[in-house]
Order: C-alpha cells, then structure tokens, then sequence
C-alpha cells in the first residue's frame, strides 16, 4: 500500500518551512517521496569523536571542543578565526576553525559555546586549522554520532539542512508495505520502507551493504515486472519454404556475411514455432541488419501474412521504403510507406491517399508497410500481421513498440539496434527475447579513421575536409544544436557534457554552421541544411540532393545519426563532441566510409575542455568496437536513455547498477515472472515505495 504521505508535499513535514522547500526545488525535490528517493552517494562514519590532542594532520575526524576566541583577519577583518579548546582549564587554544564567508557564526557559535565539529585539520605553524568543515551546537543525531549519509547537493542546500529534513521524511516509512517486500524476505532481504531507512541512515557497515542490495533487488524486480514480454497466445505453425527470401538472396549483387547467414537462420526457426517469438538484432554500423530484416519479411510474406516495418524519423523511413521496394519489389513483392505527412490528411488529395492505402492495408494487398509513429493510430489495420519490426528501438518508448503488438497478439516481434547493448545491458531487460549478433562488416569496408581535434585547430580540420571534396567526396558537419536559441532546438541532442563540465565556449549551432561554410568557407561546394524542426519535404529533398550528389557538404543535427547511407560520404565533423553521448559519436561515425573511399571522423571538442573530458573522447578514438563503446556509455548515462525507458515512464534505476548486479538482475527476472503469473500482480510504476 502506498501511504498518503509519500505524496504530500515536504512543507507537510515537521521542521520544514517555505525557505527549506524552496532549496529543495533545486534538486528538483518536491513531496516526501521524492525525498526518499533522493540516495546518498557516499557515508562518513560520525561514530567516533576524537579528542584535540590526538588530532593527526590530513585525516577527517569528529571532535568535541569548546569555543575560546573569535579572531578577525582578511581584508577589513571580513573573515573570522574560531579558536577551540577541549574546555579543560588552563589548556590553551589548540585548533582552529577557518569561516570565508560565514561570519553569521560569531553570533551563532559565541565563545563558550561547546561544539561538535567534523573536519579534516592541517598543522600550520604551532596550530591545527580547518578551513572546510561542519560544525553544530551540541550534538544533532542527524550529523555526529553516528554513520551519516553524503548527499548530491545544490546551491542554498546545506548538508546538515538535506540530513534533518530526510531524517523527518524517514518517519513516514512506518508502516509502509510495497507489493515488493514478500519477495524481498524470500531472497532474505529487508522490506523496502526498512532498506530505504537504512540505506539513508544504517546502524552500521554490515546494514549498510543489506540495505543496498535490498533496494537495489526491489528496483530491479519492479523493472522487470513493467518489461515483462506480453504473454502471448499459442499458434498454428507458420509455414514457409524460404523460396521467396531465397529468390531475394539470388538477385543480390553480393553474398551474405556468414553472420548475416547465421541470424537468418535464426530468425526463420523462430517464426515457424508455434508460439509468437520477439527478438533482439544487434548490429554494428553497416553490418546489413536492414538486408537481413527484410528478408525476415519475404519468410512471414510467403506465408501470406503482413509485415510492419517501424522507425523513428520520416527520413528513415522514406530510406527504407526506398531500399525495401529495390531489393523486394522485383521479388513481386508490394511495400508501402506511412508517415506523418500521409497521416496528416492536410489536402485532399493526401486525404484520399492515406485512405486509399488503409483499405489497401486491411485487404491484406500490401505486403510490407514501412513508417513512423503513424503506424501506431487506432485507423492503422492489418488484414494478417504476422511480424512487426522495430529499427532503432532505443528512440522508441516502451509502450510504443507494444502497441501494434497488443492488437496482434499473434505477430513476432523483431527490434534492431545499431547502438550495441552491453551484455549485461541484454540480458537483465531483454531477458525474455532471443539475442541474436552481427559483428561481421562486409567485405571493402575500412575501419572509420577517428581523430580529436580541440576547437582551436578547426581550420586544420576544414582543410583536410577541403582536400577530401576536391577529390570527388562529400562530408557531413554535425552540431549539438539547431539554432543561437536553445529553446529553438528539437534537436533534443543538446546534453550536458558527461563529465560535469561546462565549457566556456559557444555551443556550436547548424544554422550558424550552415552560413559560414556555404558563405566563407566552402562557398565554391553545394552545401545543404538539414535538421528536425524543417518541414519533412525540404528535409527530404535536401537528402537526395547529398544523395545524388548535388551536395558535396551537408550541414545537420543528429538527424542523420542513423539509417543515413551516402556510399561516397568520406568525412565527419561532429562540433561540440564532448556534449554527445558516446554511442552517438559512434553512430555519427558509422555514417561515412560505407562505399569504397576511406572514412574519416573528426571530433572536434571545446578547447577548455579538461583532461577527463578529453580521455573520454579518447576511448572513442582507440576502439572502434560498438559493444566496448556501449559498455562505457552504459556507465556514463545510465540505463534510462539507452532503451527509451524514460519515455514510457518506466522506473529509474538509483541504486541498482547492471553490471555489479547482474545476479541479482537475473534473480529479479525470474521472480518478476512468478510475479505476474500470481493474482492480483504487482505495479511498476514510480518509485520502488
């Protein structure tokens, strides 16, 4: 049962006023549930106090002392010196506290005043001072006596403040009961309500390390139960001869990759059992996984049934539909396309179309229909779907991508992704779906030359692109965002840097971009901008332009991170690099060197950038391996962006971590099975209270 007071707003607690729920705003903190779901990063034991004495230089400890002087030193006296002592008579001052800044406290801790101060001390001269330290009037089980939890923080938010407010949240956990706890205490864990009170404040280190893999076990199980595959019903067995894919393989200008071959067979086991099947297809760039959905769909159109084909954006989809009409459509194959525009009815004559294709759709006359979110409004009927497949599944929600599913009980389902998904990663949420890998490249394709180049040696970098058009090539130039104004960016690829930092320089923008290459730089080249708030036509057109070449640059956002296939692009200039994900900068990459001519990418990254900031990039430079990149940015974003989950509103993974937990990930599957199969299962959604 969720109690009403998780819900309540923080005023509702005792001790807190309209100045500490307005610092609380910062760390986007509202009711008490948000507070408890705010965990510490780190714990200090407060156990032990220290006598003066026995202070050692350089290690943090607690003492108790009492205050002997105030001194005032600094320009105009604006700082202030707080002697201590051990309050013993005649024992002179032998510490001191060092407060830039703070001068509020001669008034709050006069002399004589006994204090309890956590600090670490450094001897200069005869004395012991601290210049960074926490210091109360008397003592505050909140913050001395015992282990206390190190809290994420925010600017007006004292961690003294943040340690008495969770303090007074933790009262409300009693009597909690989450639909969790029965599981809990059958793997010898502690109910949720008492794990969330430990992790915030534990006894000690042994309750600590319980009170985390208990929290971390109830967030894993919760995941797994929003998830879960649908359970879907039994089948006639699909019959197929492979005929029709065969005659596809036939009429291809090259031979399959023995990866290529390997998945098909694969896939066309899993669509004759006589149970719906889903799968996972994970694929470096440009290692056919397109060609070998396709034919999936000649297996499921053989037998007479329909085929789904979905993607994220109305550019890929129009690729596809171009790319599955050449190779299918000579097969007598009939693919069709829906997106946006088609949907929007917005004249007549496209009003009519859009119907006209529907009812085409529902007499089972089309084949395959590729598209975009369209595909998922109620008016959209198969007459027969037997396989929806999903390209890019990482840019769709959950709950999208069961949609077509749950209208279809009987359809396979087929996602693909580009973007490697660390094993881990794999297995704890695509736990019930069969995984199948290609990591062969086809044969005259060269690994993508990376290099990093800070802001400063931009014009070092223009020309070798420079060099690289005369030639014959084409190059693409990629910015975090659209416009000067960031409110103008529907981009949505404008991230802080990974590392924390906030470099000073501008963020480069592709409208900018676009004007000085076209005008200054490049301006005896065709150079064309592309990006997601243009209307779908121009976008469309200015990609065939690239395309054909017509343009030898093309200026964009990330909307040409996947499914882009131009054989002749060479070069990749990424601006802003430190302020993209690391599996995006391989996709980008991913986009040149698909043809014959070498490719090259540049990152090219803000010259203050620090050295962190820098190695990260480096990593992306020394491996050209989709899965080590996935790995690293499984650690750096978390797992929320990389499968959508945010965007259907799935549970946030706090304490959790997929590759320390992956046990325990393996163990919160299996039950969240025996969950779902119990009556009366369990929710999924928010926090795990």
């Amino acid at each position: 049962m969720l109690l009403a007071s998780l819900t309540a707003p923080l005023i509702s607690l005792r001790g807190v006023g309209p100045a500490t729920v307005r610092a609380l705003a910062r760390l986007g903190l509202a009711t008490v549930g948000d507070l408890l779901h705010h965990f510490p990063r780190a714990h200090e034991d407060r156990n032990r106090f220290t006598p003066l004495s026995s202070v050692l230089p350089g290690r943090p400890v607690v003492v108790q002392a009492q205050v002997t002087a105030h001194r005032w030193f600094g320009p105009r006296g604006r700082h202030l010196r707080l002697e201590l002592g051990d309050g013993q008579s005649g024992e002179p001052a032998s510490a001191a506290l060092l407060c830039f800044g703070r001068r509020f406290l001669a008034r709050s801790l006069p002399v004589g005043t006994r204090i309890t101060v956590a600090a670490v001390f450094e001897r200069r001269g005869a004395a012991l001072e601290a210049g960074s330290f926490e210091a109360q009037r008397g003592d505050d089980p909140a913050s001395f006596g015992r282990i206390i939890p190190v809290y994420p923080l925010a600017e007006g938010v004292r961690p003294a403040l943040l340690r008495r407010t969770m303090l007074a949240a933790c009262t409300c956990l009693h009597g909690l009961d989450t639909p969790w706890d029965g599981y809990c205490r059958r793997r010898g864990l502690l109910p949720v309500a008492a794990a969330i009170r430990a992790l915030h404040f534990p006894d000690d280190g042994a309750a600590l390390r319980q009170a985390r893999t208990s929290v971390a076990y109830a967030e894993l199980l919760q995941l797994q139960v929003a998830l879960h595959r649908r359970q879907a019903p039994r089948r006639a067995p699909r019959r197929f001869a492979g005929a029709l894919s065969d005659l596809v393989v036939r009429r291809l200008p090259f031979a399959l990759t023995g990866d290529q071959e390997a998945v098909c067979r694969e896939i066309a086991a899993g669509l004759r059992a006589p149970l719906p099947g889903a799968r996972l297809l994970q694929g470096e760039v440009g290692c056919g996984k397109t060609l070998v959905a396709l034919l999936a769909a000649a297996c499921v159109i053989e037998a007479q049934e329909q085929v789904a084909l979905i993607v994220p954006t109305e550019l890929l989809a129009r690729q596809h539909a171009r790319t599955a009409a050449s190779v299918l459509a000579p097969c007598g194959i009939n693919v069709a396309l829906l997106t946006g525009n088609t949907a929007s009815g917005g004249n007549r004559g496209r009003g009519a179309g859009r119907q006209s294709l529907l009812a085409a759709l529902r007499a089972g006359q089309i084949d395959l229909l590729v598209g975009t979110h369209a595909l998922l409004q109620e008016d959209v009927a198969f007459g027969r779907l037997g396989l929806v497949i999903v390209d890019e599944q990482h840019r769709f929600g959950v709950a999208q991508r069961r949609h077509l599913l749950q209208r279809n009980p009987g359809a396979d389902l087929l996602l693909m992704t580009a973007t490697p998904i660390p094993r881990s990663l794999a297995l704890t949420v695509y736990g019930d779906l069969e995984l199948s890998l290609i990591r062969q490249l086809p044969p005259g394709r060269s690994p993508v030359r990376t290099h990093l180049a800070r802001s400063d040696r931009l014009p070092e970098v223009l020309a070798r692109v420079r060099r690289e058009l005369a030639g014959g090539g084409q190059a693409y130039f990629v910015a975090p965002r659209i416009g000067e104004s960031p409110a103008a960016d529907g981009s949505g690829s404008d991230p802080a840097p990974d590392d924390g930092e906030a470099p000073s320089e501008p963020i480069p923008d592709a409208v900018s971009l676009y004007a000085t290459l076209s005008s200054e730089v490049y301006p005896e080249f065709g150079v064309g901008l592309i990006h997601g708030a243009l209307p779908e036509q121009q976008k469309h057109d200015t990609m065939e332009a690239f395309r054909n070449g017509e343009l030898a640059v093309l200026v964009a956002t990330t909307v040409v991170e996947v499914g882009v296939d131009v054989t002749n692009a060479a070069g990749m200039v990424v601006l802003g690099a430190e302020r993209f994900g690391l599996a995006t900068l391989h996709q980008l990459r991913g986009r040149v060197g698909r043809g014959p001519r070498q490719g090259y990418a540049f990152l090219v990254y803000s010259s203050s950038l620090a050295a962190t900031g820098a190695a990260r990039l480096r990593a992306l430079k020394e491996s050209a391996d989709g899965f080590e990149i996935a790995e690293r940015d499984l650690t750096l974003r978390g797992p929320g962006e990389l499968l959508g989950l945010r965007q259907a509103g799935m549970p946030e993974l706090r304490v959790a971590d997929l590759e320390r937990d992956l046990a325990l990930a393996q163990q919160a599957r299996r039950d969240a099975r025996s969950a779902l199969a119990a009556p009366g299962s369990p929710r999924a959604a928010g926090g795990v209270c």
